[in-house]
């Protein structure tokens, strides 16, 4: 939407130059072509009384809906896919939002009673906007939860990346009685092996078939 705004401000910018040009060569032209157009519709106007007028009404009301909705896509408030982080040594380093929403969601996730975790993150000049979709045991007790869910999101956001929080929506789902959460792999931690230091190649003896002689 940037791009088309930026389009047609720099189309009406060209045509304003194209039109102030043209009425400083021949002035008298333009007018009279403009008082001839005026009166045209003037003319028109009266002839096909009311019409004329309600088509005229229609077209002033379709292109004020239209120029409404231009302005309100300019000045509306802009998000943004990335936020910058300050360091403390005065770097700065920018975060992709959806980088930010998995990191989110890991954290999440790995509270009790949690299933599913869905984050949406959006950067707004007041902060971050965070919406969390969670899916959680029907026996939970649920401001607790939402406190404890908040506080972790606040936690990785404003504790962990000094970033600000401008507003946090939690919206829960609860799962199916009988769900259970899905425990997490522990890693395999192999054993080491011990090799000797050195092996013997020698064979046994091999056992005699022949009987014993006699003394």
């Amino acid at each position: 939407m940037n791009i088309f705004n930026r389009v047609l401000v720099i189309l009406h910018i060209l045509l304003l130059i194209a039109l102030l040009i043209i009425a400083a060569v021949v002035p008298y032209t333009v007018l009279s072509r403009s008082l001839y157009a005026v009166q045209q519709a003037q003319a028109a106007l009266q002839t096909r009384w009311p019409t004329s007028y309600v088509l005229f009404l229609a077209v002033a009301v379709l292109l004020v809906f239209f120029l409404i909705l231009l302005l309100w896509l300019e000045i509306r408030p802009q998000t943004s896919n990335k936020v910058l982080i300050r360091n403390r040594d005065g770097t700065q380093t920018e975060v992709s939002t959806a980088s930010l929403a998995e990191s989110l969601r890991r954290s999440i996730d790995e509270i009790q009673d949690v299933f599913k975790v869905k984050c949406t993150v959006h950067g707004k000049r007041s902060g971050l906007d965070i919406l969390l979709n969670l899916e959680t045991t029907p026996e939970i007790d649920i401001p607790s939860k939402m406190q404890e869910v908040s506080q972790a999101a606040r936690h990785l956001v404003e504790g962990k990346m000094g970033l600000k929080v401008a507003n946090i929506k939690v919206q829960v789902k609860h799962a199916p009685y009988g769900s259970a959460k899905a425990p997490r792999p522990e890693p395999v931690t192999e054993l080491p092996v011990q090799v000797p230091d050195s092996v013997s190649m020698e064979a046994p003896p091999a056992e005699s078939n022949e009987p014993d002689k006699p003394s």
